[in-house]
């Protein structure tokens, strides 16, 4: 909770002036196109923005399904070394993706172990892919192996 208390008057205009330092620069939904989710097996017609289409300050989220599994892009004002201190992240693997900076990384409560994910940098900040099993249907790929497949296809997206 942030509570603050000014006795004091502003003077001018109020409004943004462009991207502020705490918002991402890539827009999955807007940016990954259809046929890029087609060639990961996902449905363009799933497409899920932000949480619930409920925007997250500092976040750009996209997600798609199918019978077997969730993929989800985030984007966010965060860096690659946030993401590695963040203690609710282990299993920190580098992969390659394109030459990019990226490693593969597991959420300490998934025990099961259904749910991996790919982070890489846009312009410093964090962008991670993840793939998770729907419960549905049981696949044979490895949700670490299906998350850098996901990033592979999708990295020619993300911008320089």
């Amino acid at each position: 909770m942030l509570a603050g208390c000014s006795s004091g008057t502003v003077a001018g205009d109020a409004g943004p002036v462009g991207k502020t330092a705490g918002e991402p620069v890539f827009s999955p939904c807007d940016d990954i196109p259809d046929d890029a989710v087609r060639a990961v097996g996902m449905d363009p017609a799933t497409e899920e923005r932000d949480i619930m289409d409920v925007h997250q300050p500092g976040w750009n989220i996209c997600m798609w399904n199918n019978d077997t599994h969730f993929v989800t892009v985030f984007s966010s004002a965060y860096t690659l070394d946030d993401v590695r201190q963040n203690p609710d992240f282990e299993e920190f693997v580098p992969v390659d993706l394109a030459g990019r900076e990226a490693f593969t990384f597991r959420d300490v409560s998934d025990r099961v172990r259904s749910r991996c994910d790919v982070a890489t940098a846009v312009f410093g900040r964090a962008v991670m892919v993840s793939v998770s099993e729907s419960g549905k249907t049981l696949t044979a790929e490895a949700p670490c192996d299906a998350a850098l497949r996901v990033a592979q296809v999708f990295e020619p997206y993300l911008p320089e």
